[in-house]
């Protein structure tokens, strides 16, 4: 596949998972929003940061992005096939999905989104406590404040459901069988690449 990848979904519902797949089996570069949010938060008078509302971060934080992008699909970088998968969920569906049909970009961009939509907040919870390691920073949530982003969680996959449907944008469900959902996602970005091998 001759694209970038650009994942998309609530917190907890693969997106990191997905990206390191994709890296480890195909050779591409992960770039983590979560990660450049937390260099934003060098510069508070940016209000880019975690402990602040998301739909706010993700309009702060656009210009940016939308910059950013453009540089990941254009020049000796992108033709010489050094391809980025981005994950991330800080994201203003209003301007980002016109601004990259613009630009161009949207040819050079797999956009796919993860949501969780037949889980409720109990099992979510507890999918999270089951399967969490020490590099989720949900691992280190007291039971209280777990609880309570779980339920945030799941407002904001409502959020991502409706814009993914709204931008049409491909979206895969992972509330059960998320390994082979996964599996199911790589087979239809590189069914090309997997035909080329046999």
């Amino acid at each position: 596949m001759k694209k970038n990848i650009l994942i998309l979904g609530a917190a907890r519902s693969g997106k990191t998972t997905l990206a390191r797949k994709i890296a480890k089996e195909y050779n591409y570069n992960i770039i983590s929003i979560d990660d450049i949010i937390r260099g934003f938060e060098a510069f508070p008078e940016l209000y880019i940061r975690h402990d602040y509302n998301d739909e706010k971060v993700a309009k702060n934080f656009f210009p940016f992005l939308k910059l950013y992008l453009k540089e990941l699909a254009e020049g000796p970088i992108f033709y010489n096939d050094c391809k980025y998968v981005i994950e991330g969920t800080h994201i203003d569906f209003e301007k980002l999905i016109p601004y990259m049909q613009e630009a161009g970009l949207i040819d050079k961009y797999e956009i796919i989104g993860l949501t969780y939509n037949y889980i409720d907040e109990k099992e979510l919870y507890e999918n999270i406590k089951k399967h969490d390691t020490e590099d989720d920073w949900t691992y280190w949530s007291d039971e209280e404040t777990l609880k309570g982003d779980v339920k945030y969680f799941i407002d904001r996959n409502k959020f991502f459901n409706e814009n993914f449907i709204k931008y049409n944008i491909t979206n895969f469900d992972a509330s059960e069988n998320r390994e082979q959902v996964l599996e199911e996602i790589c087979n239809s970005l590189f069914s090309d690449q997997k035909r080329s091998k046999v």
